[in-house]
């Protein structure tokens, strides 16, 4: 949805490598790599060397064009197995799996990370000479700490900070919101490209904004009414088509996306209340459609709208 939308570049859902490595359902389904949707990066997280490295040749020969190495992710389902941000803390271990990584593929492999493991242990400087030291192709920087999780804001100074110390591409990440914020971090940073997680969730159409505020062009409006409508069911009909056509669970699990989508409009409330409901494609397009009506008769929303349905980790 993102890259129809105009993201030049996709990555996965983050992978355990060893989940992988053992042949597990969910882990095959995250690293299916679809035709139309290059370039592509799958991206997997472990503490364990050789499991990485296993993990990464599996998804090279998915289809994986290049493969990112977490070592951004402050889940405690994750740091707790010391991977993810964990990593940052052990920055040896972090090399070895970085090289190990790079010997099993052929394909270019990048790093994702947090600016440090607390904000008075910042390893921007020492994270640059293992990129350079293991030939990663790329940085991606979320200029939050492991501690802080994702609370207060990003410091966007590490991502200057992260470019001046590297010849290698660097992805700003971190509280881009609108196509303005895209810009405005580009500009404040000088980094190469940047990276929408959570701002693009019920919005693939920041990717729209972010290229026509780049070419310097108009950004379009939200979509609403029947655009709204048939980007919501595309979204859904290709969920159902990567879960084999279980169209109960399929629509289960699509009612997080559905609350995302409908956020701000008039509607959203009476969504909530009913996404129990939601269990196939008709009650589905039974419950959008209700929203659209809300949406013509009910009054503006005030005041701002929870975010309860955001993910506490890494995206």
């Amino acid at each position: 949805m993102c890259r129809e939308s105009g993201a030049g570049l996709c990555f996965s859902e983050m992978i355990p490598a060893i989940a992988l490595t053992f042949g597990a359902t969910d882990a095959r389904r995250r690293v299916k790599c679809r035709s139309d949707d290059h370039p592509i990066a799958v991206q997997i997280e472990g503490s364990k060397p050789e499991i990485m490295a296993q993990g990464a040749a599996m998804a090279e020969d998915a289809g994986a064009d290049f493969i990112d190495v977490n070592a951004g992710c402050p889940s405690r389902r994750v740091t707790n197995g010391g991977a993810g941000s964990a990593l940052l803390s052990d920055l040896t271990l972090l090399e070895r799996i970085l090289k190990e990584v790079k010997a099993a593929v052929s394909c270019p492999v990048t790093l994702k990370v947090r600016s440090g493991p607390t904000t008075g242990h910042i390893v921007l400087e020492e994270v640059a000479q293992i990129a350079a030291d293991c030939g990663i192709a790329a940085l991606t920087l979320h200029p939050r700490t492991r501690t802080q999780g994702f609370k207060g804001s990003s410091d966007w100074n590490h991502i200057t900070r992260l470019k001046s110390l590297v010849n290698i591409p660097v992805i700003g990440n971190g509280d881009v919101l609108t196509p303005a914020d895209g810009m405005r971090m580009m500009k404040a940073t000088g980094c190469d490209g940047v990276m929408v997680g959570r701002g693009a969730m019920g919005n693939p159409w920041i990717f729209a904004g972010l290229l026509a505020a780049w070419k310097d062009q108009p950004v379009l409006p939200r979509p609403v009414g029947q655009i709204w409508l048939r980007t919501v069911m595309r979204h859904y009909d290709l969920l159902a088509e990567d879960m084999g056509g279980e169209d109960r669970i399929a629509a289960k699990m699509f009612r997080k996306h559905l609350a995302r989508y409908a956020r701000g409009m008039r509607g959203a409330v009476n969504l909530r209340r009913s996404l129990a409901e939601v269990g196939s494609r008709g009650t589905l397009m039974a419950a959008m459609r209700q929203v659209l009506e809300d949406e013509e008769k009910l009054p503006p929303l005030e005041g701002p709208q929870p975010d309860d349905d955001l993910p506490t980790e890494e995206l």
